[in-house]
């Protein structure tokens, strides 16, 4: 959806974004441009429904004179599509959006990942047109992250005119994109604190810093530009990580940080003094927090590679599929090409510095486009990401654009592709599949949990049936236990525990174990118990040999344990008069040895025979 050039006026709404709001599963920030002073008014609705919603925003008059629209968009659904109309009467733009899944969610999801747009020219503005006029043929798209540098210019206007339009063979592939997908962006060295008022990102930390939850990653959006110079903006920034990590890595999600200059990277940019300096301190940072994905740009290059914190090349490990395994403490550094300016960087030769985690010759990048000739190909670049709760995969596409004849002369083909597994903590229970309700005869159910790493604390609870089952006991079974503590209150019976040593193990491991005895009142029939709450700290060892430690929460397997609840006594009634007599020990004497008559083998092993009538004969009496 696009609004008509014809009959645009001085009030028609351009330049228009919409950008993740403070909470992206319910509000949006949009942002757009007036020639002349005039309302700020939103229109929402569900797409295909007729309700709508209008918001009232604030504006102010800019540079070029130009009155900047600012409106906050709030009380939405979770994960659903909106269309909209911004302006008023004849005077409109019409879009739509799509809001992020609720927090908690583990749906999967896909965003496009663009690294330098960086409009300085219209040469410029229509190879980027070409680029996301592409990006606007991705099916399923959720959202588009811009790694910074939006313009060359913030301040000018010209160049941010050139973004959303452009004279060339796709004129409207910028506002077409930027109207009708949800972005996420961080500032480039070419961009402003503010972005020059075009993009309204939350500030959570320092300036356009933020975090945000999608499906099942969280995303921590740094701003090193303002850290590099700024000792409190860091200090800020770096909580604000530290705190967004813990919080998903106890919510089993991936954590993905963005920011515009590239750490680790394939070409020229990689010794530049500033970087050197944010290297050294960041780097160290986000080994020890285990981050998984470090998404960067700047240096029109496209690459990518596992790094440990002293900047070795992480070893790989590739599991059956094929997958490669995410390793631990070793991010996934990328730098995601080139979308826009015409600008290609070279591999450049360099000495490490004293305290510099870097290996020089390159050695630590698994894929690096200056090995391709990206420099001499000069080609646009578009990176797809399919973040799923165990896996996510990127697909990165390039194609051929010509400034000379403004044409895309190779079509976008797949460049590079990498699927990345990690192994989930998973908690489940098992248990006995048959209860006998006699005296004194007790049922038992086992917590386990799967690929623990550096293990010393766990919490597990379940919920069971009051009226079936009485718990006895819960212990712990792992070995050198040094504190276990059981609850037991409202049908939730827990246990929390904790060990001098640390448990690292791939495969399952029995936590702790809840012994119920079946009370004698308890109904013939199924009872069911049910893991609600599974939890574990992971042990992390600082570099200076102090400790931490992580919240844990594994996803739960096999959740619900069924019991049947079977009792001798009420099977020995077989005539069913609600007694035990000489008339039912006849009837299971009548089908000596059969093997079909079920309601005669009390017992249960498949026969009946002289142990179902010895069962029978001890309830006579009763």
């Amino acid at each position: 959806m696009a609004a008509a050039a014809e009959g645009a006026t001085d009030k028609t709404p351009r330049q228009l974004n919409v950008h993740m709001g403070d909470d992206p599963s319910t509000q949006v920030n949009v942002t757009y441009t007036t020639a002349a002073e005039c309302p700020s008014v939103i229109t929402v609705k569900k797409q295909g429904d007729t309700a709508t919603k209008s918001y009232v925003g604030e504006s102010d008059f800019g540079q070029a004179n130009k009155c900047f629209h600012k409106i906050v968009v709030s009380g939405l659904e979770p994960d659903t599509t909106y269309t909209y109309t911004v302006g008023e009467g004849a005077d409109t733009y019409e879009g739509k959006f799509k809001t992020a899944p609720a927090k908690g969610s583990t749906d999967s999801f896909k965003f496009a990942y663009l690294a330098d747009t960086q409009v300085a020219r219209e040469s410029d503005a229509k190879a980027l047109g070409a680029t996301l006029a592409e990006v606007n043929k991705i099916p399923d798209l959720d959202f588009v992250y811009l790694a910074g540098d939006i313009t060359d210019t913030a301040t000018s206007e010209s160049q941010w005119e050139l973004l959303f339009n452009n004279s060339g063979a796709f004129p409207t592939g910028g506002q077409d994109m930027f109207a009708n997908n949800t972005i996420a962006a961080v500032r480039g060295n070419h961009d402003n604190n503010t972005l020059n008022s075009h993009i309204n990102a939350p500030a959570e930390a320092g300036q356009v810093a933020y975090t945000f939850d999608y499906g099942p990653a969280k995303f921590i959006m740094l701003n090193l530009e303002e850290a590099k110079n700024n000792a409190d903006a860091r200090a800020q920034q770096e909580a604000m990580l530290r705190e967004a990590v813990a919080e998903a890595k106890a919510a089993g999600q991936w954590t993905i940080v963005g920011f515009h200059k590239s750490l680790y990277t394939g070409a020229s940019h990689i010794t530049d003094s500033d970087v050197m300096a944010a290297r050294k301190f960041w780097c160290p940072i986000f080994a020890q927090l285990d981050v998984d994905m470090v998404l960067q740009g700047h240096d029109h290059v496209y690459s990518r590679g596992f790094i440990t914190e002293d900047g070795q090349k992480a070893d790989r490990v590739v599991n059956a599929a094929g997958e490669t395994q995410k390793p631990a403490n070793a991010p996934l550094y990328m730098v995601g090409g080139h979308a826009g300016g015409l600008k290609w960087y070279s591999q450049k030769n360099y000495t490490v510095s004293e305290g510099d985690p870097l290996l020089p010759n390159y050695a630590f990048l698994d894929v690096n486009s200056t090995d391709t000739g990206s420099d001499v190909k000069k080609e646009q670049v578009i990176v797809e990401m399919e973040v799923s709760q165990d896996s996510f995969t990127l697909n990165t596409y390039m194609f051929k654009y010509d400034p000379n004849t403004d044409t895309i002369t190779t079509d976008k083909y797949l460049y590079d592709t990498l699927t990345v597994t990690r192994d989930v903590q998973v908690a489940s229970i098992e248990g006995s599949d048959l209860g006998i309700v006699e005296k004194g005869d007790t049922v038992s159910y086992t917590v386990s949990m799967e690929n623990l790493k550096d293990v010393n604390a766990y919490q597990a609870e379940i919920r069971y049936d009051e009226n079936v089952l009485e718990l006895v006991e819960a212990q712990s079974n792992l070995e050198n236990t040094l504190f276990s503590n059981t609850t037991d209150e409202n049908g939730k019976a827990g246990i929390v525990i904790g060990t001098s040593d640390t448990v690292t193990n791939e495969g399952k491991t029995n936590v702790a174990t809840f012994t119920f005895k079946l009370k004698e009142t308890a109904p013939v029939g199924d009872t069911t118990v049910t893991l609600v709450k599974a939890q574990s700290a992971q042990k992390v060892t600082n570099e200076d040999g102090s400790f931490d430690a992580v919240d844990v929460t594994p996803n739960l397997g096999e959740d619900t344990v069924v019991t049947e609840i079977y009792s001798y006594r009420a099977a020995s009634d077989i005539n069913g008069d609600a007694k035990v007599t000489l008339a039912d020990l006849s009837i299971a004497l009548s089908y000596y040895q059969s093997t079909t008559e079920t309601r005669c083998d009390i017992d249960r092993n498949g026969v009946v025979d002289t142990k179902d009538y010895i069962l029978i004969q001890s309830y006579l009496a009763a």
